[in-house]
């Protein structure tokens, strides 16, 4: 309840001052693992260092949701330092789930730290072999699984499985979903591939067997109550149908199909300082040698942005499309009575 009611005041600050509720923070551009089907450029590997988080957090403000990303996030010692200088409700960390001692050394410390709700977001992306293929990294399946296991003991976090639909897993997808379930995280969230994946044969799998996949898939999703209570269960679950229906139809349309709060609600910054209005675009700024207002006040950005509300791109990325419909009045009814799909 304490994050719903956070919710709907950050909703009200953002209609007033249509200022940042969810930045997407990569605090490292270092990985241990390459993934065939990630899209993020390790070739840029000079990482930020605390003090420029801790001016970008007093120059961003209170934040609803604040995502980190990587790279792996647990490669960085004082993850725990980082996160803990942004104020902000929801708390969100992925991890491949290959370094079990790192993740429970820095977690401890964080859960310490903050007040914010901490989700941990492992990544599952098949059964064993499957998983391990695309991951790159024999036996890490049941690395996650353990990782897993271990945060569990560790108690006072949100755990979360995240799985990356594409064409190597989408034969496996309702099989794994009832594996997930059978472990009972918080959450299993099951998205569609995005941006440019390191291995080229990767790719989305065709559009007519997304769509005829998708009711098995709500269902089990709609068995999940978020660690919430009933009333945020019930805006999640027929928030994730939504999601379902908008991302289907952005592919199926190639256009927006609500106005995109890319650059507005939502921005990124990357782990060696360049900004985005969305991981899908090119850098407009540099905290390096920029405050985050002369970003924002600079040419870059003004034109991504306009570029934005005209409707010139469109993604399923789920994090600038969970902004768009949290933070839009017009979607609020979708959030409250559930759509048929």
């Amino acid at each position: 309840m304490r994050s719903l009611f956070s919710y709907a005041l950050s909703l009200g600050g953002f209609l007033r001052r249509k200022s940042l509720r969810h930045l997407i923070v990569h605090v490292t551009n270092h990985c241990n693992f390459r993934c065939r089907h990630c899209f993020i450029d390790f070739s840029r590997q000079r990482d930020l260092k605390l003090e420029h988080f801790q001016r970008l957090a007093r120059e961003t403000g209170p934040l609803f949701w604040m995502d980190i990303g990587g790279g792996e996030p647990f490669l960085r010692k004082d993850l725990a330092d980082i996160a803990a200088t942004f104020k902000t409700t929801v708390l969100s960390i992925p991890t491949n789930g290959s370094l079990p001692e790192q993740a429970i050394e820095q977690l401890s410390r964080l859960k310490r730290m903050v007040n914010a709700e901490i989700v941990v977001s492992l990544s599952l992306d098949g059964l064993a072999d499957t998983h391990d293929q695309i991951r790159g990294q024999n036996g890490n399946y049941n690395q996650v699984w353990n990782t897993f296991a271990a945060l569990r003991r560790l108690g006072g976090l949100s755990l979360k499985i995240t799985t990356v639909i594409n064409n190597r897993n989408i034969h496996e997808i309702i099989p794994l979903m009832h594996e997930v379930r059978r472990h009972d995280p918080d959450f299993h969230s099951v998205i569609l591939m995005r941006g440019q994946p390191t291995d080229p044969q990767m790719a989305l799998p065709p559009l007519d067997i997304l769509t005829g996949l998708g009711p098995e898939i709500l269902k089990i999703i709609h068995t999940y109550d978020y660690g919430k209570g009933k009333l945020s269960s019930n805006i999640l679950r027929n928030y994730h149908r939504y999601l379902w229906k908008l991302s289907l139809d952005t592919l199926r349309q190639k256009k927006q199909i609500i106005p995109c709060l890319g650059g507005t609600a939502h921005m990124v910054v990357w782990g060696n300082g360049l900004v985005s209005c969305c991981e899908m675009l090119e850098p407009v700024g540099d905290i390096r040698t920029q405050s985050f207002a002369e970003i924002l006040s600079g040419t870059p950005y003004q034109r991504q942005r306009d570029a934005i509300v005209a409707g010139q791109c469109h993604c399923t990325h789920n994090c600038a499309m969970l902004d768009s419909v949290f933070f839009n009045p017009a979607c609020m009814a979708r959030l409250f009575f559930p759509i048929k799909v």
